[in-house]
């Protein structure tokens, strides 16, 4: 028979077996051996060089784990030679999945309605199965806790019912004519970026930071630098859309003020989100933005007041500061417009070459006030390179030339996967090294705020985004939601007023002069003084308050309510269970001990009050057998 065919037969000579080969084998061996060890070396030698330029392990109190001292000092070389490159990859994944997505679902219609009531179906009937099998643990979504824009990287969702929701993610409809938008929530923001810059649009509310997703804001947090004139994010949404734990789907408008006005901020304790539809805005393709350095936090305060107070034409489209000392500052003040000028030069600021936007913006305090047009998709993403301004803090030559030129092109890490490194020792030794704090107070407030920020903090830049915070009580009948404003706040004649929140990403002053920094004591201090001025904490950070507090912070009453009708209360965490650190970060077993001997002293003083009260108004009457007759009613 015939000889197989991957056997050399006498009449064919193998390539392995030839003189040739077998000469030149030792010398591919060698050079293998050789390219292999070469990138090894050269891994090493930029592992260690990026280490001893850029990490301060070594500057770190000695009170830290030495694990966490460890991360430190190997923070840069990991983050540049790993994390940014993997970054980079699952970047360019993610866009190009999405972009084939799009072209194969097509742009909404018919079809996108229809995929839509399939994965709605798909939501309610796992609900309907968990609440046949007598509905034993609470309800979380399955999405890893990791991939959240939050600081948290425990989830506590371990003891519960986890309900697959990554397949919401379609932009189902773009009403061009009535400026309106509908997408399930999972669509983040870099999408709606391509989807609706081309068409001349943009959300009412546009956050910056491209991986968050539009379902996290409008059932948490969100605030953008157009705030001043249209609100937080929640103002944006004519309807939601979301299953309850019995697997029923619910269309929510102001029609039904009390549980419209219940649903932001409240983390998915009603049910969940299925779709949204939001309010878009016309755009121009550039924004001429004004720099305007102040110099005393009460210049600062003025300034932001009489901007944000002009009237409509007059006002900035877009409004922020940023604050880079205690005193210093340089407002933005942008506008639209339709083309650059001689007055507005052209600077394409999210170029990969370009210095980070906010050290551009830090050139105000030494040149003077100066302005220029941005290109509209630069502007909404601009810090997104730096990661606002953190991506220094991490590689601390980030911002230099030489780095922009040779890494700049592969981007900032990613938040998540810089997340899925920490392991709970150099998580919980974060919090304590790192500050992600912001405190929405009312705008005359600030200069207070700055000062104490600077106390508790001492790390700088600070975020500065004017924000109007609108009354809705007299549409439920008293509340507004989680966030109520107080009466005194709101401006004569209008349903508003005028808050701010500022932002401290970093390190602080402390652990930068190599001492301790109390996280608890100090983030505890901001959530006691943002009680008192009736302003509100940012909840995707970690938070050292108590349930109690966290009640005393936000207006609960409409959730509450919601939650009762809706049969949430025995299927969803608490709103506090949701947003608390995981176990191990804050210890507050003192705290709560002494709200219940204060509760439990309060009750026993209450009933002794109450049985003075009634010896002296309502003496013991004599029992009688006969009953007393019935009042007559006119």
């Amino acid at each position: 028979g015939q000889a197989p065919l991957l056997v050399a037969t006498p009449h064919q000579s193998s390539t392995a077996d030839s003189p040739t080969f077998q000469q030149t084998r030792p010398l591919l061996n060698t050079t293998m051996l050789a390219t292999i060890g070469y990138g090894v070396a050269s891994f090493v030698i930029a592992f260690v060089l990026a280490a001893l330029l850029g990490s301060d392990g070594g500057a770190l109190s000695k009170e830290f784990p030495w694990q966490f001292r460890l991360a430190a000092a190997c923070r840069t070389p990991v983050l540049m030679l790993i994390v940014v490159p993997l970054s980079f990859i699952r970047g360019k994944y993610t866009l190009a999945r999405r972009r084939l997505r799009r072209y194969l679902r097509g742009p909404g219609g018919k079809a996108a309605a229809i995929r839509h009531a399939a994965h709605v179906d798909s939501i309610s009937e796992q609900l309907r199965a968990w609440d046949r099998g007598g509905r034993k643990r609470k309800l979380r979504t399955a999405r890893s806790n990791w991939a959240a824009m939050s600081t948290k990287l425990g989830s506590n969702k371990e003891e519960c019912n986890q309900i697959a929701l990554g397949h919401m993610n379609e932009i189902l409809d773009v009403d061009e004519d009535g400026l309106t938008l509908t997408c399930e929530p999972g669509v983040t923001m870099g999408e709606l970026t391509d989807e609706l810059l081309p068409l001349g649009l943009m959300l009412q509310s546009h956050i910056e930071m491209e991986s968050i997703t539009i379902g996290g804001l409008a059932m948490g947090f969100g605030i953008e630098t157009n705030s001043h004139k249209v609100g937080l994010f929640q103002e944006s949404v004519l309807e939601y859309e979301f299953v309850d734990s019995h697997g029923r789907r619910h269309s929510v408008t102001k029609d039904q003020p009390e549980l419209f006005y219940a649903l932001p901020w409240s983390y998915g304790t009603v049910g969940f989100l299925t779709s949204l539809k939001v309010k878009l805005l016309r755009t121009q393709p550039y924004v001429r933005v004004e720099y305007l350095p102040t110099s005393s936090a009460a210049e600062l305060t003025s300034q932001l007041q009489r901007l944000a107070a002009l009237g409509e034409g007059q006002a900035p489209d877009f409004l922020e500061a940023t604050l880079y000392d205690r005193d210093n500052a340089v407002i933005q003040a942008g506008y639209f417009d339709a083309r650059p000028s001689t007055a507005a030069p052209l600077n394409r600021i999210n170029v990969w070459y370009k210095p980070f936007y906010y050290r551009h913006v830090e050139t105000a305090l030494r040149s003077g006030a100066f302005q220029e047009s941005i290109p509209l998709q630069h502007f909404l993403h601009r810090f997104t390179r730096s990661i606002f301004w953190e991506l220094e803090d991490m590689i601390p030559f980030s911002n230099h030339p030489l780095y922009r030129a040779l890494w700049g092109w592969l981007g900032p890490p990613e938040v998540s996967l810089l997340k899925l490194a920490q392991g709970p020792v150099i998580r919980r030794a974060s919090v304590y090294a790192h500050v992600v704090q912001e405190s929405i107070m009312p705008l005359w407030r600030l200069p207070e705020g700055i000062a104490k920020f600077d106390d508790w903090f001492g790390a700088y830049p600070l975020l500065v985004f004017p924000v109007r915070i609108f009354d809705h009580s007299s549409e439920t009948g008293g509340s507004s939601g989680l966030l109520t404003p107080r009466a005194a706040e709101i401006e004569q004649g209008e349903a508003s007023g005028l808050w701010v929140d500022l932002g401290a990403y970093g390190v602080p002053r402390a652990v930068r002069e190599g001492a301790v920094w109390d996280a608890k004591e100090n983030i505890r201090a901001m959530e006691h003084w943002t009680r008192e001025v009736g302003g509100w904490q940012a909840l995707y950070t970690d938070i050292f308050c108590t349930p109690t507090e966290l009640r005393q912070m936000f207006d609960f009453s409409l959730l509450d309510k919601a939650r009762k009708r809706h049969d949430g209360v025995d299927a969803f965490p608490e709103v506090y269970d949701k947003v608390k650190s995981e176990a191990g970060i804050s210890d507050l077993s003192a705290e709560l001990a002494a709200e219940r001997a204060a509760a439990k002293k309060g009750t026993a003083a209450g009933r002794r009050s109450q049985s003075a009260a009634t010896s002296v108004k309502s003496p013991p009457r004599r029992r009688s057998r006969s009953r007393s007759p019935r009042p007559i009613r006119g």
